[in-house]
């Protein structure tokens, strides 16, 4: 559905998109209401309507209270018209979900990567993605791909995943001619923020959005957007240098030394241990002082972030291999203690769990946000 400048085209889809979105923020509700709410003209929202209906796009629902009149029936978004497909890639698999025109999960599937070789990953997220389609495959209108790392969207270029290997990789061309499907590559955050946008509970707030996993990243979220920054670079706070403490400098797969991934994620936590010779994974009893510096030093950067933006809710999702004994209240308590001599109060501060379905949905919320305005990536 990308608008066609210039043309008769363009203007029908900008009003097809306000009608859906009156209805997806407001269902059930009548074309009376859709006629107050997007300013088009009753004969011009009842055209709109109908063709939607026809498509399957909407269904008309419950009949409204009489007012005197003819009794009117409610629309509702339809669940059968169109899907659209989102995928979390880790460099052991390409999970895929299935949503409906509501982003409600209707199908998974988990597929293993034999390597994280581009071409090998375009491959298993196109064998996830069928899989997990079946038969609504013909009905798919585009795939959404969440990717570790720093990512510019509008591009499809992945400039670069440390959990990938990855530097500047075009994988949305490279996924777009395997799979034969229209294509949005986003950040593993970008698509945890789209999936929580998406569902319209952070309408017109300012947020900082924050991912804890094997990486790090930050959503830069302003009256219900997300901001994307010159060449996508907006949230780059993974890559931002660290306070450091005594001991020697801990060098980052980016090529710098000290950045918040070394210090914050569960890379940097791995690689801590293995330089003091334990080839072991995290335990939260055993290693309680290496997550409680991560901890410090991620409440630390969170709110020297926070004070620049001045958002009114702050949301991290923990990834659920991060979820490490008192990890995430720590972060939280750590953050908190960063206003205590502050002009203002912290903003609100939540944690929760970004698991694979959750950025997977994410990514297809991303493809789905696409018939409900004229700007799909925002």
């Amino acid at each position: 559905m990308k608008p066609r400048a210039g043309s008769k085209a363009l203007i029908r889809e900008i009003n097809e998109a306000l009608v859906l979105d009156v209805v997806r923020t407001k269902s059930p509700v009548s074309r009376a209401t859709i006629t107050v709410q997007t300013g088009l003209s009753a004969a011009s929202v009842t055209g709109i309507t109908g063709k939607l209906i026809n498509s399957g796009l909407l269904v008309e629902t419950e009949i409204a209270p009489s007012t005197g009149g003819r009794p009117a029936r409610l629309l509702e978004l339809g669940r059968e018209g169109v899907f659209a497909a989102g995928v979390r890639l880790s460099a052991t698999e390409a999970h895929a979900v299935v949503v409906d025109l509501r982003g409600d999960v209707v199908a998974t599937h988990s597929e293993p990567l034999a390597s994280t070789g581009p071409d090998e990953a375009a491959a298993a997220v196109a064998r996830a993605v069928h899989t997990a389609s079946g038969n609504l495959e013909s009905r798919l209108i585009g795939v959404g791909v969440a990717v570790s790392g720093v990512v510019d969207q509008a591009s499809g270029l992945v400039r670069h995943s440390g959990a990938m290997g990855w530097a500047d990789i075009k994988f949305q061309v490279l996924l777009e001619e395997v799979s034969g499907q229209p294509v949005i590559v986003d950040s593993y955050v970008n698509a945890y923020a789209r999936g929580l946008l998406f569902d319209d509970v952070f309408k017109g707030r300012e947020m900082l959005i924050f991912s804890v996993g094997t990486s790090l990243g930050a959503a830069v979220v302003i009256e219900g957007r997300i901001q994307r920054g010159f060449n996508g670079a907006a949230g780059g706070f993974a890559h931002s240098r660290a306070i450091t403490g005594p001991g020697p400098a801990r060098p980052c797969h980016c090529g710098a030394d000290d950045c918040f991934e070394t210090r914050g994620s569960l890379w940097g936590m791995q690689r801590e241990l293995e330089r003091s010779g334990q080839d072991r994974g995290i335990d939260p009893d055993a290693d309680s002082s290496l997550i409680a510096d991560a901890a410090l030093h991620l409440g630390i950067g969170m709110a020297n972030t926070a004070k620049v933006l001045g958002p009114g809710q702050v949301v991290v999702g923990f990834a659920p291999e991060a979820d490490l004994g008192t990890f995430a209240e720590q972060t939280k308590a750590a953050f908190v203690r960063q206003y205590d001599h502050a002009n203002t109060p912290p903003p609100l501060f939540d944690t929760s769990v970004a698991d694979p379905v959750a950025l997977a949905r994410g990514a297809a919320c991303s493809v789905l946000a696409g018939l409900f305005t004229a700007s799909p990536t925002g």
